[in-house]
């Protein structure tokens, strides 16, 4: 190490054997003002970009907090609104009166507060006695959370998706699901005596509608909301309904309340600020996790423009003092500047691409031929670059569009455009999965032309294939978006059905079938009369996957098929328990 360093040393003495005092001078000069100044820049534009990143951050935690605020003070709005009408001196002769009174009661209600998709009065019993639109009407509602919960007390709901409610419910035109969140408060007598529950569903839309308008005053700096539960599952916002953060990451946020980290999203870093609603007055809240998301490349925007604008003025600052060097270096240094623009100016101008020759000294020489050697070495390697990199982009186009078409072809039915039956098996075991895991409730139909092989001996196959096509057409348009359809081979079709109940179920299967037996299905000129047997089969928790579920729908749909055709058969999870227990 002592040896490097003293040759080190030497090598540095004879340099400046060669050089003039001028020429050190100026060198000297140059580098203290570039070290001074860019120290000085650097430091200045650190301290700016820190300082600027701390007021973004706590804008973005502004937001946060003020649409979870929003969010708390419209639910505590509406607890309080149901709560004022129970207790109303008027309604007290109407609660066990006239059901019909009762009703335009709360469809007044109703028409005051839109929010609320349903209200309703159930007794003691469950029994709904009355409703607005008489929906669920005569119905009981006992086993539902939100009234078991009301019997005793004032209670509020997470949001959650009532499937009865949303099948009586007037479809939206995009298709999307209803969700709600419930408000129960219990309903006394003069005399204290518990007469039932008053139970209101907030459409959970409104909370979209808030997040939109915070959205869209957001100073165009592109903030993304979302409203996560107190579990870290994404209520409102990209993602929707997947599980955002979970464990000690949860826990930390919960705990903290407020603030701001930064994420990875997609490859793109995020600068988050969270809020934890902890409810307002009366309302003890539900721990509503309300995210205010911005790139960092936008939310940090200022800052670096900020860091940037410093730098710059450090670099013309240490740009000046260069100049001042070389002024007193000119006559020394002119050869050197002369050659530091012909090399600047390749590439910024149309023109020649090759260095001017230079003299003045014998190392300005050797650097200009150098330089010159350099740049036509350079530009050999620039051409063979540019052309493998066509080769390559072309192929990789190539490739993409082929992998494109094989990914169709692999999970699709070429006639129908329906899944096949190896990508939808996979799509079912996430199903089955997701449902032991939460609890949730899925359903499988199978579906058979009756007397296939008939309308092809009497019309011909193109006529069958028709027949396949129109019932995929009237199958995918019956069903919801989360639901999937598969074409098994043949003429046999396979319905999942996700978030759905036995009734439900029963009622969208008869509903394919009508549709199907109704429908005109026409070959040139000839009408072909077709119905379908269905069987139907709910998932059980002794189910061991998905062949389970499939297996005990194929059986209802053999029991449709041997009674008579055109009908539905659900098949129970216990009559396939007893044929294997057999």
């Amino acid at each position: 190490m002592k040896t490097l360093l003293r040759q080190a040393v030497d090598r540095l003495h004879a340099i400046e054997d060669h050089l003039t005092v001028r020429t050190q001078i100026a060198a000297a000069v140059a580098a203290m003002s570039i070290v001074l100044v860019g120290v000085l820049a650097v430091g200045a534009a650190f301290i700016s970009y820190r300082n600027t990143s701390a007021l973004i951050e706590s804008s973005l935690a502004g937001i946060a907090s003020s649409a979870s605020g929003r969010l708390d003070r419209f639910m505590a709005t509406r607890q309080q609104e149901m709560k004022l009408f129970a207790e109303l001196q008027p309604m007290q002769a109407q609660w066990q009166g006239d059901p019909a009174a009762l009703r335009s009661s709360l469809e007044d209600v109703q028409r005051s507060f839109s929010e609320f998709a349903w209200i309703g009065f159930a007794d003691v019993q469950g029994n709904v006695v009355a409703s607005t639109g008489g929906l669920l009407q005569g119905k009981s509602v006992g086993a539902r959370p939100w009234f078991k919960q009301g019997l005793d007390r004032l209670a509020v709901g997470d949001v959650h998706e009532a499937v009865l409610l949303s099948s009586l419910l007037t479809q939206r035109a995009n298709n999307e699901p209803y969700r709600f969140v419930d408000i129960a408060v219990p309903v006394h007598d003069a005399g204290g005596k518990l007469l039932g529950v008053l139970g209101g569903h907030l459409d959970w839309n409104w909370a979209s509608n808030l997040i939109k308008d915070v959205e869209a005053n957001d100073g165009n700096t592109d903030t993304r909301l979302s409203i996560l539960s107190k579990g870290g599952m994404v209520l409102l916002g990209p993602q929707k309904e997947t599980i955002r953060y979970g464990g000690d990451e949860l826990a930390a946020i919960v705990k903290a309340g407020i603030g701001t980290f930064r994420e990875a999203d997609d490859g793109q870093q995020m600068l988050t600020a969270f809020h934890v609603g902890r409810g307002h007055r009366d309302y003890q809240g539900l721990n509503w996790i309300v995210t205010a998301s911005q790139p960092a490349s936008v939310a940090l925007a200022a800052a670096m423009s900020s860091a940037q604008t410093i730098l710059a003025i450090g670099a013309a600052t240490a740009l000046i003092a260069l100049s001042l060097a070389m002024l007193v270096s000119r006559r020394i240094a002119s050869p050197i500047i002369a050659l530091t623009r012909e090399a600047d100016r390749i590439g910024r101008a149309h023109g020649p691409t090759m260095l001017a020759r230079q003299s003045g000294s014998a190392e300005v020489v050797q650097l200009s031929r150098a330089l010159r050697s350099l740049l036509r070495r350079i530009g050999l390697a620039e051409e063979r670059t540019k052309e493998a990199e066509l080769r390559a982009t072309e192929n990789a186009m190539q490739f993409q569009e082929d992998m494109l078409r094989l990914r169709q072809l692999a999970e699709t039915d070429f006639m129908t455009g329906l899944m096949n039956r190896r990508s939808f098996l996979s799509v079912a075991d996430d199903a089955v999965a997701f449902c032991r895991r939460y609890k949730r409730q899925m359903a499988t139909l199978m579906i058979d032309i009756d007397h296939f092989k008939k309308i092809n001996d009497t019309h011909g196959h193109a006529a069958g294939d028709d027949a396949i096509k129109s019932i995929a057409d009237i199958i995918g348009q019956s069903i919801r978006t989360t639901d999937k359809a598969a074409r098994f081979g043949g003429e046999e079709f396979v319905v999942l059905l996700r978030e759905i109940d036995q009734q439900t179920a029963v009622l969208l299967a008869d509903r394919i079938r009508t549709s199907i037996e109704s429908a005109t299905v026409r070959h040139g000129d000839v009408v072909i009369p077709i119905t379908v047997s269905v069987g139907l089969a709910m998932f059980d928790e002794s189910d061991r996957d998905v062949q389970d579920v499939i297996e005990r729908a194929d059986q209802g749909l053999y029991v449709a098929k041997k009674t008579g055709r055109n009908r539905t058969f659900l098949m129970p999870a216990d009559d396939e328990r007893a044929a294997r227990a057999a």
